[in-house]
């Protein structure tokens, strides 16, 4: 018996290191298991983010300094003359007046008046040659005239002429230039920088529906399209285009963004329908409905050389000797476009180029620079506007009481009024599209836990934070070029980083799906070895209570012998 109780007890031994054995890798394997198949996630700054998408961190300013000149001819001429530093004082506390009244806002453009050198007033020339060259510093020029105006010169200089020489009068004057001039883009930028996401999203639909995304290099594709090769045209020269028209353009905006050009030609370029008769005049014609389909995109090749940068097309079409004249027009009797063309938001722009007759039986295989002139002209206009270049005319007649002339370039390159507002524009534009994209992807990463967030993410998202941050602070130091260079990495990072192929590797794996996988696996592993833990702490119990239940008898057994005992 006592062998058989000996036996039993190694057995019962054995029995239980083998399922502790078990539980204990079961235990230790399960963390180990979770650890390994867990996604590998560095840590966003979230609260940064947050604090950036706010502005707590830093609000941008766009400081505009206005060097004042008064006329020293006027000064000596008159008695009763205002002085300088009464004039800016008093258009100084004017503009916080006006900020008052619409709501205490402050403005964004902090334009600054510093009282400067008078000038004569009898020459152009030496004043032109003293043009600032420093983004956002510009000069006024005050003087006396029968008729209150302002001419607005290409650089950074503003001749302003008063009926009433007057402090007064001068001060309402320069702050209502200034208002006009500089108006329309600080609503512009207030309204990017708007938190209120909503609004922000009507406000940028409404302003930048033409213009292209910013990006720092852009290729530019001139396509020359041929109804039918019996028109003759073989070549055009638009190398010589390029360079007698576009070349201005291109070297201004060099500063905002680079350039590559390409062109081609292709033929028996059919539309894809047929147009208008319009008998009385003898020419067909396109309604507006018609020019989203204009594009023939199952024949017509619009296909570049490989390349990175954002392409842009402008479209040159000669339609077929039968479909010639071909105009744009609403219908028979309307009067035509005056351009002949139209814009393609965010894509470019298609001109059609009806061939002289004259000049065919001269040039029948050629299209030279002259026929191309009105062309190349439409095409700057067009890229103006992909390009988000203002034409400060536009906003300065309609929000002045009095006429503001505002002189362009005679190559139809940006003024640089004009790049200065593009170059204030464009870095707000990257500043919120790059909090937009990190704020996207702290949002989702948030949102899927599954998601991979390696080291570089990590990486790109601070960098891009602080390209942010120093983008902010060149723009209140009015270092503009340097400020858009900044917002320009920090949107590259951001986008990088966003879009980066190992964010989505784990997205569609979740823990449900590594349930599904494991059960099957586990489930026929688990159930025996729970029961069995279950058996054995059963078996545990009973011989608890057994040992419990024999000492109780012996005890018993114990008190009634002591009790004989004692009887006796």
């Amino acid at each position: 018996m006592a062998a058989d109780r000996d036996s039993m007890a190694a057995n019962d031994k054995i029995r239980r290191m083998v399922i502790l054995s078990v539980w204990a890798v079961v235990l230790l394997g399960l963390p180990l298991w979770w650890k390994t198949t867990r996604v590998y996630r560095a840590e966003l700054p979230y609260e940064s983010i947050n604090k950036w998408k706010q502005w707590e961190t830093c609000k941008p300013k766009f400081p505009i300094r206005v060097n004042v000149h008064l006329s020293e001819a006027e000064q000596h001429q008159s008695g009763n003359n205002p002085t300088l530093s009464d004039v800016t004082q008093g258009v100084i506390k004017r503009v916080q007046e006006l900020n008052t009244a619409r709501g205490g806002k402050g403005s964004l453009l902090t334009v600054e008046f510093i009282p400067s050198k008078p000038w004569t007033g009898s020459s152009d020339k030496d004043i032109t040659d003293r043009a600032s060259a420093i983004p956002g510093t510009y000069d006024f020029y005050i003087s006396p005239s029968n008729l209150t105006h302002a001419s607005i010169r290409s650089q950074r200089q503003g001749f302003i002429q008063v009926q009433t020489w007057s402090t007064d009068h001068i001060i309402e004057t320069i702050v209502e230039t200034s208002k006009a001039v500089f108006g329309s883009e600080e609503k512009t930028i207030r309204q990017l920088l708007d938190t209120n996401e909503d609004t922000q999203g009507v406000h940028k639909v409404q302003d930048q529906l033409k213009t292209v995304k910013y990006a720092s290099g852009y290729q530019l594709t001139f396509s020359l399209f041929s109804g039918d090769a019996s028109n003759g045209v073989r070549e055009w020269k638009m190398q010589e285009v390029i360079h007698a028209y576009l070349a201005p353009f291109i070297k201004t905006m060099s500063t905002v963004s680079k350039f590559t050009i390409e062109s081609q030609i292709q033929h028996y370029a059919s539309l894809a329908f047929t147009p208008q008769m319009d008998y009385g005049l003898q020419e067909h014609y396109l309604t507006p409905d018609a020019l989203p389909n204009f594009i023939n995109a199952a024949e017509w090749s619009l296909a570049s050389t490989v390349s990175s940068l954002p392409s842009l097309n402008f479209l040159t079409y000669v339609p077929k000797p039968n479909e010639s004249p071909l105009v744009i027009k609403t219908g028979p009797g309307a009067p035509k476009s005056s351009t002949n063309s139209f814009l393609i938001p965010r894509w470019g722009g298609i001109a059609i180029l009806n061939r002289d007759t004259d000049r065919i039986k001269e040039h029948p295989e050629l299209i030279t620079v002259k026929d191309l002139e009105p062309v190349m002209r439409v095409f700057l206009s067009q890229l103006r506007d992909l390009m988000g270049v203002t034409d400060l005319s536009t906003t300065t007649q309609s929000s002045s009481s009095f006429p503001i002339l505002f002189h362009k370039a005679l190559n139809e390159a940006p003024t640089t009024w004009e790049l200065d507002n593009l170059l204030r524009r464009r870095s707000a534009e990257n500043l919120v599209d790059s909090l937009a994209t990190i704020s996207s992807l702290a949002q989702l990463v948030r949102d899927t836990p599954n998601m991979v967030v390696l080291d570089h993410i990590q990486k790109d998202v601070t960098e891009a934070l602080q390209d942010i941050g120093r983008s902010c602070e060149h723009l209140s130091r009015q270092e503009y070029v340097e400020a858009l260079a900044a917002s320009r990495d920090g949107l590259v990072k951001s986008e990088t980083a966003f879009f980066d192929p190992t964010m989505v590797s784990m997205l569609y794996f979740p823990d449900e799906h590594k349930y599904a996988i494991y059960m099957p696996l586990f489930v026929p592993i688990s159930v025996p070895l729970l029961m069995s833990l279950l058996r054995e702490v059963k078996r545990l119990k009973e011989k608890k209570q057994a040992q419990q239940d024999k000492g109780k008898d012996s005890q018993s057994h114990d008190n009634h012998e002591d009790k004989d005992d004692k009887q006796e």
